[in-house]
C-alpha cells in the first residue's frame, strides 16, 4: 500500500503482541450489517443519527476489533478497537469504542468529499474517504470485500453530485466503475495507471489503488511533472500517473469539460 498507513489517534500501539489479551476468542472477525439494535454498542446508533442524519441498521456496519504487526521486522502491534460505520442522510462517519470515551471520531459530509481512495495489498484493505474538514480509515480485508463493495457504491453514488458531460473519446472498460447504467466512458493511460473519466466521476486506477473523485467536487485541475494535480472540495490532491501526456490529457478534459458545464449553467 504504498508503504504502512499511518496510525489513527484511537488506535494503540505495542512492543508485544497483546492479541489474545485485547480481542475477545469466538467474537465476530469481519464487518457485518447489525440485525436488531442489540448487536451495536451501547450508545452508538444514537451518536451515529445524531452526527450523519437520519440512519437505519441497513446503513451500519459493525466493523470488530483487530490488530495488525507493522514495522520493518514486524515486531510492533497496532490494536485497533470495534468501531460502527454509518452512511446516513448528510454524512459519512465512524463511530469508535475507544478511550477516553466511546464516540464518533471521524466524519465526512458528503458534500465535502474530495477523494474515496481504496488501497490494496495482498489481502489486506484501506478504505479512505478525504474531506475538506477530515478523513475516516477503515481497514479490513478481503472477507470483508462484499459488504464493503456495498457502501463504497453507496458513497460514491452520495457524493458524485449531478451528472456532467463526458469528453467525446468514449471507450467501455469495466461495468464496476459506473453509476449509471447509461454512463460512457472516457479512458487515457496503459493499463496498470488507467484514468477514467464518467458523467460523475473521476476515476484514477493504479496498481494496489482506486481512486473516486466526485467531479460536482473538482474546482481546478493541472500537471506537476507527471503529475495530474487537483483541487477537490477545497482539498489538494497529487494524483501520480508517471506519465506527463496521461496527466495533459486528462487536465484538458476536466478544463474543457469545465468550462462547457459552467457557460451552459449561467445560460440556462
Amino acid at each position: 500500500m504504498g508503504g504502512e498507513a499511518p496510525m489513527e489517534e484511537w488506535e494503540q500501539a505495542f512492543g508485544v503482541d497483546l492479541r489474545p489479551h485485547l480481542i475477545l476468542a469466538g467474537r465476530p472477525d469481519t464487518i457485518r450489517r447489525p440485525s436488531g439494535a442489540d448487536q451495536l454498542p451501547p450508545g452508538a446508533h444514537a451518536a451515529l443519527s445524531g452526527a450523519i442524519g437520519r440512519c437505519g441498521l441497513q446503513d451500519l456496519l459493525i466493523v470488530p476489533s483487530a490488530a495488525r504487526s507493522c514495522g520493518w521486522l514486524r515486531h510492533r502491534f497496532v490494536y485497533t478497537p470495534p468501531c460502527v460505520l454509518g452512511v446516513g442522510e448528510r454524512a459519512a462517519a465512524l463511530w469508535v469504542q475507544a478511550l477516553p470515551e466511546p464516540g464518533i471520531r471521524a466524519l465526512v459530509p458528503f458534500g465535502e468529499i474530495a477523494a474515496i481512495t481504496l488501497h490494496t495489498h495482498g489481502t489486506r484493505r484501506h478504505l479512505l474517504v478525504t474531506g475538506s474538514a477530515g478523513r475516516l480509515p477503515v481497514r479490513y480485508d478481503v472477507a470483508d470485500d462484499p459488504v464493503m463493495e456495498g457502501l463504497i457504491i453507496g458513497l460514491r453514488r452520495r457524493a458524485a453530485g449531478p451528472p456532467a458531460p463526458v469528453p467525446p473519446v468514449a471507450a467501455r472498460y469495466a461495468a464496476l466503475l459506473w453509476l449509471d447504467p447509461a454512463d460512457e466512458l472516457a479512458t487515457a493511460g496503459p493499463k496498470t495507471r488507467l484514468i477514467v473519466v464518467t458523467r460523475y466521476e473521476l476515476v484514477i486506477l493504479r496498481p494496489g489503488r482506486v481512486i473516486y473523485v466526485p467531479r460536482s467536487a473538482i474546482q481546478a485541475a493541472g500537471i506537476r511533472s507527471r503529475s495530474l494535480v487537483l483541487r477537490s472540495a477545497g482539498v489538494d490532491l497529487d494524483l501520480g500517473l508517471r506519465s506527463r501526456k496521461t496527466a495533459e490529457a486528462a487536465a484538458l478534459w476536466l478544463e474543457r469539460v469545465s468550462g462547457d458545464h459552467h457557460r451552459s449553467g449561467t445560460g440556462s
